[in-house]
C-alpha cells in the first residue's frame, strides 16, 4: 500500500531526530540543524525546503534567529505567527543562559558577569537595555530588559526604575545596554543617560555601580572610562 504524504514526513522526521540525539547537533549539517529546529515551529509537514531558504538568506542559524520579523516574513512560508516564534526562541536562548547563572554570579567575579553581559548583548542586532540587580554581598538577584528605541523616545519613567529597585529589594543597581554593530565607546547622550539613572536613584537606599556598552569591539565601562573586555576582530583572526 502506498505510503501517504503524512507518513512519509513522519518517518522523515522521526529519522532526523535519532540522528540529532545520536549524532548530536553540533555534528549534523546546518540544513539537517536548521530543518529539525524548525520541526518545533512547524508541527507538520515537509520544512526541509524552509531550511533551505532561510540559510540561503541568513546564511546561518544564529543569523536566523536574530533576523528581524519583516525579514523572517519575507521567505515564502513563513508568516507574522512563525516569525514571532522563531523571535520568542531566540529570548528563550537568553534566558536559559540566564536562569543557569542566576545566583552563582558575583561581581566579585568580573569575568561572570562580563560573560552574561556578553551572552545577553553582543550579539544582538537590536537595541536593548538591561537593569541588574545586586545583594549587598554582590550577587546578581535579577534583571530587567528594556526596548532601548522605546527608552530613548519615552524615557525610563521613575515609576519603572522605583518599581524594579522595590522589588528586588537591590543593594545596588548596574545598567547595561548595547550598540549593535557599533564601537562599544559611551556617547554624550549615553553618559547624560547614566547619570539620569543615578540621579534618580539619589532618593533611594542603593547604589549605582556602573553602567555598561556592549559593542562589536568590546564591553565598555562608563565608571572606569575605558574598555574591561575587548573581542578579537575577524580581521586579527585572518592575520594569525
Amino acid at each position: 500500500m502506498k505510503k501517504t504524504e503524512k507518513q512519509v514526513h513522519s518517518g522523515h522526521r522521526e529519522r532526523l531526530t535519532k540522528l540529532v540525539l545520536n549524532a548530536g547537533i553540533e555534528n549534523v549539517t546546518d540544513v539537517q540543524a536548521v530543518e529539525y529546529f524548525l520541526t518545533y515551529i512547524f508541527p507538520r509537514g515537509d520544512v526541509n525546503p524552509l531550511a533551505h531558504k532561510l540559510l540561503d538568506k541568513f546564511e546561518s542559524f544564529g543569523n536566523i534567529i536574530d533576523a528581524e520579523i519583516s525579514d523572517l516574513c519575507s521567505i515564502k512560508g513563513i508568516s507574522t505567527t512563525s516569525a514571532n516564534k522563531i523571535k520568542i526562541f531566540g529570548q528563550m536562548l537568553n534566558y536559559y543562559t540566564y536562569s543557569k547563572l542566576t545566583g552563582k554570579v558575583n561581581l566579585k567575579n568580573t569575568g561572570d558577569f562580563l560573560d552574561l553581559l556578553e551572552s545577553l548583548l553582543r550579539f544582538q542586532n537590536t537595541e536593548s537595555l538591561y537593569l541588574f540587580a545586586i545583594d549587598h554581598s554582590f550577587n546578581l538577584i535579577s534583571k530587567r530588559r528594556f526596548n532601548l528605541q522605546e527608552v530613548r523616545s519615552v524615557g525610563l519613567s521613575p515609576y519603572e526604575l522605583f518599581n524594579f529597585v522595590s522589588s528586588t529589594k537591590l543593594s545596588y543597581l548596574i545598567v547595561a545596554h548595547n550598540h549593535p554593530g557599533g564601537t562599544a565607546v559611551a556617547s554624550p547622550q549615553d553618559h547624560d543617560a547614566a547619570s539620569y539613572i543615578e540621579n534618580m536613584l539619589s532618593t533611594l537606599d542603593c547604589k549605582f555601580l556602573d553602567s555598561f556598552i556592549v559593542g562589536k569591539d568590546g564591553i565598555y565601562s562608563e565608571r572606569q572610562k575605558s574598555f574591561i573586555r575587548t573581542f578579537e576582530s575577524n580581521e586579527n583572526i585572518l592575520k594569525i
